[in-house]
């Protein structure tokens, strides 16, 4: 099984990459940082500046594969 890497972004900024973790395949994998996005959503949702949270996911070799992101967007009206 390949090894896959996830960096955090939240509202503490970025997190390490330290944590590998094997998955059957990159869709897995995705799913799995969906998963975590929804968690970080449940703890409470992103705040300004950036108003986001993302989930960067790098392969063994710790080359970027994708980058998935929960944005908060404001309109006013």
């Amino acid at each position: 099984m390949p090894k896959f890497y996830f960096r955090l972004f939240d509202r503490d900024g970025a997190g390490a990459t330290e944590m590998g973790h094997d998955f059957a395949s990159v869709e897995v994998e995705k799913s799995e940082a969906r998963r975590i996005l929804a968690e970080m959503a449940a703890e409470g949702l992103p705040s300004a500046p950036l108003n986001m949270f993302s989930v960067e996911l790098f392969d063994e070799s710790r080359k970027p594969v994708t980058e998935i992101r929960l944005i908060l967007e404001e309109i006013t009206r």
